[in-house]
C-alpha cells in the first residue's frame, strides 16, 4: 500500500474511533473557529480571535472590542449592565457587547412587557421617548443619557419581546 493511502485510511479509523466520544465536536469547533478567524481577518485586515463554545460564539477584535452571541441566558456584563433584567418568558437569542445588546424572549405575555416598560421608567430611560401601540405590536423607546438608548418591542400575535441597548462610548 502507498503511504497515501494508508494515511488516509488512519485519518478515517480516527475519526471514526473518536467520532462517539465528544472529541469530534471539539476538533469541529476548533476547526470552524480557525476558519472564521481567517476569513474574518482576510474581510477586516486585521488579527481577531474566535472562540466557539457549544452554542455561544465570542468574538474579540485586535483592539480588544468583544462580542457574544448564541447564548440562552441573560448577560451578565456589557451593554445589558445597563437596563433591568427581564425575568419572565423564555430567551431565544442574546447578542452583546460593550456598546450593544440585543435579546429576544418567546413565551412574553403583554402585562410583563407593560410591566417591563414602567421598569425601564423607573430606571431613568424618559428622555426623548417614543411610544407606539397598534393590534400587532407595541414599542418603547428612549434614553437614559446622551449615551445610554434602550428599545423594548412587542410582538402581540407571537408574544415575542425584544430587548436591544446601545451604550456610546
Amino acid at each position: 500500500m502507498s503511504k497515501k493511502l494508508i494515511a488516509i485510511l488512519l485519518t478515517i479509523f480516527m475519526v471514526a474511533a473518536v467520532g462517539g466520544c465528544g472529541v469530534k465536536d471539539q476538533v469541529n469547533e476548533k476547526i470552524t473557529e480557525k476558519v472564521t478567524e481567517g476569513v474574518i481577518n482576510k474581510a477586516l485586515d486585521g488579527e481577531g480571535t474566535i472562540d466557539i463554545d457549544g452554542g455561544k460564539v465570542s468574538i474579540k477584535g485586535e483592539e480588544g472590542e468583544e462580542f457574544s452571541f448564541g447564548e440562552t441566558e441573560w448577560p451578565k456584563d456589557g451593554a445589558a449592565e445597563f437596563i433591568p433584567k427581564f425575568t419572565k418568558g423564555t430567551i431565544s437569542s442574546v447578542l452583546n457587547s460593550n456598546t450593544a445588546c440585543g435579546i429576544i424572549i418567546d413565551e412574553v405575555e403583554k402585562s410583563d412587557f407593560d410591566q417591563y416598560v414602567e421598569e425601564v421608567k423607573d430606571q431613568g430611560f424618559t428622555v426623548e421617548p417614543l411610544e407606539f401601540i397598534s393590534d400587532t405590536a407595541a414599542t418603547y423607546s428612549a434614553q437614559k443619557d446622551d449615551n445610554t438608548r434602550i428599545t423594548v418591542q412587542y410582538q402581540l400575535e407571537h408574544k415575542v419581546l425584544t430587548i436591544s441597548a446601545e451604550i456610546d462610548e
